[in-house]
């Protein structure tokens, strides 16, 4: 049911997809409709409708279709995904992989060859700076001596 890492590697020569053994697997002939959620990393290879939400990362083989809205650590598009993704750590598209949607990523890779149509948002979401230029433009309070 589940591939090896190397068996995985040997189909997807073109760009390196590594896969552990404790990952879940969406074969190419299941067709998943709901919302999916996990602990561990998935690979789809399948058709999946609903939305996807897991706490590692979500890769999308490259005879995957996927209409759903992810939410994942990393998303790997090698296939098709007609939604907006959210990858905490990073989205990448490949050669030959499509994304109809929009991204949300502090780091995102558009290989060439791979096609998108939405918009991109790296935005850093910290508060910091923020409060630190705030702290920086308070008028200094001085004492005057009489």
């Amino acid at each position: 049911m589940f591939k090896r890492e190397s068996e995985v590697n040997r189909q997807e020569e073109s760009t390196e997809i590594k896969v552990n053994e404790s990952s879940s697997f969406i074969g190419r002939s299941m067709k998943l409709k709901g919302n999916l959620s996990a602990e561990e990393e998935i690979l789809i290879e399948g058709i999946v409708e609903g939305s996807i939400k897991m706490k590692h990362n979500v890769i999308i083989g490259k005879s995957g279709k996927v209409k759903a809205d992810i939410i994942a650590r990393e998303i790997i598009i090698k296939g098709e995904v007609n939604g907006n993704v959210h990858g905490h750590v990073k989205v990448e598209i490949v050669p030959g992989g499509v994304l109809n949607g929009d991204i949300i990523s502090e780091k995102v890779v558009l290989a060439e060859g791979a096609k998108f149509k939405g918009n991109i948002d790296m935005s850093i979401k910290n508060d910091e700076p923020e409060k630190k230029v705030k702290l920086e433009k308070q008028p200094v309070k001085t004492e005057q001596k009489n």
